[in-house]
């Protein structure tokens, strides 16, 4: 065996996370990797004990902590193996406009989606991809914006589409889900953490007591409106009584939702079966410029969790989990983790 060195593993760069195969956004600060190595002597059967000049390695716990910074009910699940989660609905509020279903299922990431058909759908437009009716959740819904439209079927270009940081699908989706036109619009001038109004494109479909997500995923903040007014930078766009609690940029969106919605997570009692532990893929840039993608296979946050609640604007609220291999008694031999390093 060959030694390890913890001090050889680096990393230069917040990275991509993938939880359960589950795209599930980046870090926002370096993630720190670890292998905690216990050395020792090791006994040799009919020896009667140690053997003089011997060593090795008695036990190796890899570790891997990031911080999240968008405190969400989803992401407390991701530390809590084998809870359930319900999710209320918060979907977008659907209006006059695309009514199909999917013609084929996406892959995750898919920036494209085929469609039945693409009567009264225009690039720009808002739709929610999904469960159908009352069965949408946030849980089981995505909103893209459509940026191409092009012809329907299996075999058709479809419609090019983007989330509202610029990605593709982050839900799997299976042929024949619901798509749909949904309101909403994007800022038409930045908004600042503390404002109680922003400036919009649009406020077609908008009326006073309906609810808006405001920003990109990861970055949502949801609003009850008390008035809607004219469109543009200089108009009187649409007030709300809660301040904002963060800043939001020109273009971000502003969609219209059924509620303000939530998630209920039901840890599990007892022993957390091992099916439960969740596998965990972090593609990162190590500081030589060469990609590092560690794998954590069978990990859990049990110990050496803290939540951190921070003054600075940029980071209101962040979780950190530290993600602790377990070893599967089946193979006590195998470390549960993987450092691949491609050049």
């Amino acid at each position: 065996m060959g030694a390890i060195d913890p001090s050889a593993i680096f990393s230069g760069a917040p990275a991509s996370i993938t939880y359960g195969g589950i795209e599930c956004g980046a870090t926002t600060e370096i993630p720190k990797l670890g292998l905690d190595v216990t050395a020792g002597n090791p006994e040799f059967t009919n020896a009667g004990g140690p053997v003089k000049g011997t060593g090795g390695i008695q036990k190796i716990t890899p570790t891997l902590e990031i911080t999240v910074n968008e405190f969400t009910a989803q992401k407390i699940a991701w530390a809590m193996p084998g809870a359930t989660s319900t999710s209320s609905s918060s979907v977008g509020q659907v209006r006059a406009g695309l009514d199909t279903t999917l013609a084929a299922d996406p892959a995750l990431g898919a920036t494209n989606l085929k469609v039945t058909s693409v009567t009264s759908v225009a690039v720009n437009d808002f739709v929610r991809v999904g469960a159908a009716g009352v069965a949408a959740t946030e849980a089981n819904s995505e909103i893209v914006k459509v940026t191409t439209v092009g012809t329907t079927g299996g075999g058709g270009t479809g419609l090019d589409v983007e989330n509202s940081a610029g990605g593709g699908m982050l839900l799997d989706h299976a042929n024949a889900a619901e798509v749909k036109t949904v309101t909403g619009t994007i800022l038409d001038a930045p908004a600042v953490a503390g404002a109680t109004n922003i400036k919009v494109g649009s406020v077609a479909g908008l009326a006073p007591l309906d609810f808006v997500r405001i920003g990109y995923v990861g970055h949502y903040e949801t609003r009850q409106l008390t008035a809607v007014g004219t469109t543009g930078p200089a108009g009187t766009g649409l007030t709300f009584v809660t301040p904002l609690s963060r800043d939001h940029g020109l273009d971000e969106w502003v969609i219209e939702v059924t509620g303000l919605g939530g998630t209920t997570i039901r840890p599990a009692v007892g022993r957390i079966p091992t099916a439960a532990y969740q596998n965990l893929i972090l593609t990162d840039v190590g500081a030589d410029g060469k990609t590092l993608v560690v794998t954590l296979e069978n990990a859990i946050s049990a110990e050496s969790q803290s939540m951190e609640f921070d003054d600075d604007p940029a980071n209101p609220l962040g979780l950190t989990l530290k993600f602790t291999g377990n070893y599967d008694p089946a193979t006590p031999r195998q470390v549960p983790i993987t450092f691949v390093i491609t050049g």
